[in-house]
């Protein structure tokens, strides 16, 4: 660590690298730079032989001259506050998950704050919580809850702690260093991937035959022309469709994102779409039984499907992105505009905007193909489908 004296305009140049890393100032004031490029004063003293770290806060909330102040008045060894970990998970869930959080997201991540982690841990200082606490709390809720509840407990628990470390509360994250004293988690089943065209006629046509709710067949004929979210279908408003531009905008809180995302509307989506308008009848909510004023829940497209036959391994209503995703690569078209109606979204947000003017066109005339692709799916005709030469801009 370097010991000549820091300058703004020097602390201002400081890159950043793979791994985080200080600079010194003098008399224990030192400067942390993350690999995000962030930078957190601390200053740290000696007793009997004794290292005491101390967070002062981030650089250039805190200039070089007030650290230098802080420093000095801090430098005598001083009885911390305790840094109580529910209350700093206060401040995480305030900050982190409500602004950025579908309300089922919430829900779940609420579930595993307040029923493990809070229950156990709550009440501990953070600066003294040791990697040795963490593994003895997270074995005791993966025996109790099993191995992926257990998992999920601590990546909150990190989630906490790395949020403290940003503020300048904490030095480390516990959690990180026990990775490997935990089991490996059993696998997770994925969602099943139609992948063949064959494949994807007979789902198709067991829903198109089906003689179950009309709403709900509506809905997993519209899952496949659109392949938005099952949760995303469930809960669209007609005020979101606009038959005339033939696009659907489903407003970011709806999206997992929190992004807006715009489906380009075939000619036989929106046909499905008006079907269910004359079905349901509702001024509000596409998806609604006779009677009630609330959308049916997602998990009815699942129910549904699996009392069509389509149980553990088959298919399922989240499958008919992977459906789409494969079988339009298959046709020609290209990734990103694939990725994109499918709202992953790119992580640079320069890009993203890009992106979204760019693959708009592209994506209105890879919808209109769909359309008509699962169309003669479920209703062959004669003839063959198009190329993807027959739609290349």
């Amino acid at each position: 660590m370097s010991h000549k004296p820091l300058t703004e305009l020097k602390i201002k140049s400081l890159k950043p690298r793979k791994e985080r890393w200080a600079i010194a100032d003098g008399r224990g004031l030192y400067l942390v730079v993350m690999p995000t490029g962030e930078k957190y004063w601390y200053h740290r003293t000696w007793k009997d032989g004794k290292e005491t770290k101390r967070a002062l806060g981030r650089w250039p909330d805190i200039g070089l001259k007030e650290a230098r102040e802080l420093n000095y008045t801090r430098r005598a060894p001083q009885k911390e506050t305790p840094l109580i970990l529910s209350t700093v998970a206060e401040d995480w869930w305030k900050v982190r998950c409500i602004p950025s959080l579908r309300p089922t997201t919430l829900k779940c991540k609420g579930y595993f704050l307040n029923g493990l982690v809070l229950p156990e841990l709550g009440g501990r200082d953070m600066r003294t919580l040791t990697p040795q606490d963490a593994l003895a709390f997270i074995r005791r809720a993966q025996e109790t809850h099993g191995a992926h509840t257990g998992h999920r407990a601590k990546i909150i628990l990190s989630q906490i702690f790395r949020f403290a470390i940003a503020a300048g509360l904490v030095d480390w994250d516990p959690t990180a260093q026990i990775a490997g004293a935990l089991p490996p988690l059993p696998p997770s089943q994925h969602w099943s991937v139609v992948a063949t065209e064959d494949e994807a006629r007979h789902v198709l046509q067991t829903i198109d035959r089906w003689g179950g709710p009309r709403i709900i067949r509506l809905g997993l004929l519209l899952l496949a022309y659109t392949f938005v979210r099952p949760g995303e279908m469930a809960g669209a408003r007609w005020q979101e469709l606009d038959f005339e531009k033939e696009e659907w905008r489903i407003p970011p809180e709806r999206m997992k994102m929190r992004r807006e995302h715009v489906v380009p509307l075939s000619p036989q989506a929106l046909a499905l779409f008006r079907q269910l308008r004359e079905a349901t009848r509702h001024p509000v909510w596409c998806f609604v039984a006779h009677g009630m004023d609330a959308p049916y829940p997602p998990k009815s497209f699942s129910y549904h499907m699996r009392k069509m036959g389509f149980g553990k391994g088959k298919m399922t209503p989240h499958g008919f992105r992977g459906m789409a995703s494969t079988l339009l690569n298959e046709h020609g078209f290209r990734p990103d505009a694939i990725e994109r109606q499918l709202a992953h979204i790119e992580p640079n947000a320069v890009r993203a905007a890009y992106d979204r003017a760019e693959h708009m066109e592209e994506r209105r005339k890879m919808m209109q193909w769909w359309g008509g692709y699962l169309e003669r799916i479920i209703h062959p005709l004669p003839q063959t489908a198009p190329s993807r030469a027959d739609v290349s801009p």
